[in-house]
């Protein structure tokens, strides 16, 4: 409107410098030049179109700024969001990764321990089987063994019971001898049979005290040659111990009985030359000083054990009773060895 304005300004302006300075005849000529109010009016128009298409323009161009500048934040958005996402799903994927590892290795182990827990429930029942087998072979050898006596004992005495005025005097003493022996193999075979159920129930009762190992080895070679009627029996003893360094913790009256019955079993003789005599030796143990180590050479212990019920027994009850304070107990071949624990 202001430009419509100061365009009819101008003509008039023209216009009227125009007047004052041309004759009259030119008046009229420039009279007749003036705009129309048709050619103000399609000036006027035209010059709003001009506006209109100047203020599209500009507006369009205000729009592309704008829609480029928010382009370009909603890009700047999306990159720092990408950024984020792809972050936090790295995160996510190395905590899984973690887990996973985890679990893996957890159920790993848990495989194993089933493993093991398996064998050993298998070890066990083997074990289980075996422990039965032998207790059943146990308890048959061992009602054969006092059955054996029993009978003995008993048809003796019977014949003694019976018949005295047919029996000799020899033959009372024979018999009596012969009583006697079954008695006492019948009494040892009970006994053996009571410590062994002991031991293994962990029910044993010990008298402890500290003693010199040498001399409780000199004390059941006292023993068995005090009951030697025939003074035929030999036993070596042997010591490379020092004295004073032998001191051990334990039953001395037990571990004196299961010494002699490793070196001499008079119910069982075994004829004795000079290669199966008995001997005892003493030493240091090699794997530690803590320790000392007795072995039996030729010990009447392991002759028919497999055979001979009060003799395995017997092997048993050395075994946890040497055990039981803290050793180790093996038979090799003809020779008994057993490592004890120094006080």
């Amino acid at each position: 409107m202001k430009r419509i304005y100061l365009i009819l300004f101008l003509i008039m302006g023209v216009t009227g410098s125009t007047l004052a300075n041309t004759p009259i005849d030119s008046l009229e000529q420039a009279v007749a030049n003036l705009p129309t109010k048709e050619k103000i009016t399609q000036y006027r128009e035209h010059l709003a179109f001009q506006n209109a298409e100047e203020n599209a323009f500009y507006h369009d161009l205000i729009n592309q700024l704008n829609n480029s500048f928010q382009a370009k934040a909603l890009q700047t958005r999306y990159t720092k969001t990408s950024s984020l996402i792809y972050g936090v799903l790295i995160l996510i994927l190395f905590a899984l990764g973690l887990f996973l590892m985890h679990t893996i290795r957890r159920m790993i182990h848990l495989y194993r321990s089933e493993q093991k827990n398996q064998e050993k429930i298998h070890e066990l029942l083997m074990n289980t089987e075996d422990i039965n087998t032998t207790k059943a072979r146990f308890l048959q050898e061992i009602s054969y063994k006092i059955r054996t006596p029993l009978n003995s004992v008993m048809g003796l005495s019977e014949i003694l019971a019976n018949n005295p005025e047919l029996i000799e005097a020899k033959d009372v003493k024979a018999i009596s001898e012969a009583i006697q022996n079954n008695s006492q193999e019948l009494q040892q075979l009970v006994n053996a049979v009571l410590d062994l159920s002991r031991l293994e129930s962990g029910m044993m009762k010990y008298s402890l005290s500290d003693y010199s190992l040498t001399q409780i080895c000199q004390d059941a070679i006292s023993i068995i040659r005090l009951h030697d009627d025939t003074k035929t029996i030999r036993i070596d003893f042997n010591t490379t111990v020092e004295e004073g360094k032998d001191t051990i913790h334990t039953d001395v009256v037990r571990l004196t009985q299961i010494l002699s019955e490793m070196l001499h079993t008079p119910l069982h003789k075994v004829e004795q030359t000079e290669e199966n005599h008995a001997s005892i030796n003493l030493s240091e143990c090699k794997e530690s000083s803590s320790f000392i180590q007795v072995e039996i050479k030729n010990s009447p212990m392991t002759k028919n054990a497999e055979e001979d019920s009060l003799n395995s027994i017997r092997q048993k009850i050395a075994q946890l009773f040497i055990e039981h304070f803290g050793g180790t107990f093996s038979i090799q071949s003809e020779d008994i060895v057993f490592i004890y624990p120094l006080k």
